[in-house]
C-alpha cells in the first residue's frame, strides 16, 4: 500500500461520522441598506481540522505509515496558513470564484447577487487565515430605482401646475418625480449637479394643491422666520428647517426652505439641501427661484 492509499483511509476513518449541516451553501442577509453575503464552511473547516490534527503518517515515503521517524516523534499533516485575495471591486460571482480557489470558502448564495459588487470584505486582504477559513462579502446595494409619478417632464421645469424659469447654473433635472407624498394632490421633483447619485439632490421643489397647499401654509413657521418680497404682491417666507419643521439656530443643521402661496389653491415650497448651501448664498438662490416660479394654469 502505498502512502497515499494510507492518508486516505486515515481521513476517511476520522471524518466518517462528520455531517456537513444544511447551511454549508451559505445565505444572504441585508443590513443597513446593504447586503452582507456571509459564506458557511463549518463543515469543510471541521474535516480539515480532523485531517491536520489527528491523522499521523510518514513525510518520508520510506517509512511505514505509523512508523516512527528517525526523532521517534509521529509526524503530522501540516496545512499552512493562506492569504486572503483582495476581491473587492469583483462581482459576487468572481469574488466566490477567487476565494474558492485560494481554499477559503464556496457557498451558492452568490448567485443570487452576481450583478453586485464587492465593496469591502472581512479579514481584509493581505491576512493570513486557516485554510477553509469564513470570508465575509460586504456588497454594494444595486442602484436606487426613483420614481416617475409623472412621467417623463423633459428638463423638469414644468410640473403640478407650475413653471420654473430660472435655475441656478450647473443644476439639471433629477429625473425623477412624486407624487402625494406630501398630501393629497402633491408632487414633487429635484434638481442636481450632473453626476451625483441617485437620490441625492440640490434643490427640491414641491408642489401643494387644494387642501394640500392649505396645510402646507399653515404648517410653516411664522415665529423666526423672514419675510421675502417676491413681488406681484407675493410674500414668501424663508427658515432654516428641522426634521421636525421647526426653525432652527443659525450654523445648526437644517434644510433651507422658502414657501409662499402661489395663488389660491396652489403653494410651493423650495428646499435647498444643506450641502449644496455651502457652496452658494442659499437666501438669494433661493428668493431667485421663488421669484421665476409661475402658474400655468
Amino acid at each position: 500500500m502505498t502512502i497515499e492509499d494510507e492518508l486516505t483511509d486515515a481521513m476517511a476513518a476520522h471524518v466518517a461520522g462528520v455531517q456537513a449541516p444544511p447551511d454549508l451553501g451559505g445565505s444572504v442577509r441585508r443590513r443597513n441598506r446593504s447586503r452582507v453575503l456571509r459564506f458557511r464552511v463549518a463543515g469543510a473547516a471541521l474535516v480539515t481540522a480532523a485531517v491536520a490534527v489527528a491523522v499521523p503518517v510518514a513525510l518520508n515515503s520510506g517509512e511505514p505509515a505509523g512508523g516512527n521517524a528517525a526523532s521517534g516523534q509521529n509526524r503530522a499533516v501540516m496545512q499552512e496558513d493562506v492569504t486572503v485575495p483582495d476581491v473587492t471591486g469583483k462581482t459576487a460571482t468572481e469574488a466566490t470564484e477567487t476565494l474558492r480557489a485560494a481554499g477559503l470558502l464556496a457557498g451558492l448564495a452568490a448567485t443570487e447577487a452576481r450583478n453586485d459588487r464587492v465593496a469591502g470584505q472581512k479579514p481584509a486582504a493581505g491576512q493570513q487565515v486557516a485554510p477553509g477559513s469564513q470570508v465575509e462579502l460586504t456588497l454594494e446595494p444595486p442602484p436606487a430605482t426613483m420614481p416617475q409619478d409623472l412621467g417623463d417632464l423633459g428638463d423638469g421645469r414644468e410640473f403640478g401646475g407650475i413653471r420654473l424659469d430660472y435655475l441656478p447654473d450647473g443644476l439639471e433635472w433629477g429625473k425623477w418625480s412624486g407624487k402625494d407624498g406630501f398630501g393629497k394632490r402633491s408632487y414633487t421633483t429635484t434638481f442636481d449637479k450632473p453626476g451625483n447619485e441617485p437620490g441625492h439632490y440640490s434643490v427640491q421643489v414641491i408642489v401643494f394643491e387644494d387642501a394640500a397647499a392649505k396645510s402646507a401654509v399653515a404648517r410653516f413657521p411664522k415665529d423666526g422666520a423672514e419675510v421675502v418680497d417676491l413681488g406681484g404682491g407675493l410674500k414668501a417666507r424663508l427658515a432654516t428647517l428641522g426634521e421636525g419643521g421647526e426653525i432652527v439656530p443659525d450654523g445648526a443643521d437644517g434644510t433651507l426652505t422658502i414657501a409662499w402661496k402661489l395663488r389660491d389653491g396652489l403653494a410651493v415650497e423650495v428646499c435647498l439641501s444643506p450641502d449644496y448651501v455651502k457652496d452658494v448664498d442659499g437666501p438669494a438662490e433661493a428668493k431667485k427661484i421663488a421669484e421665476g416660479i409661475r402658474a400655468t394654469g
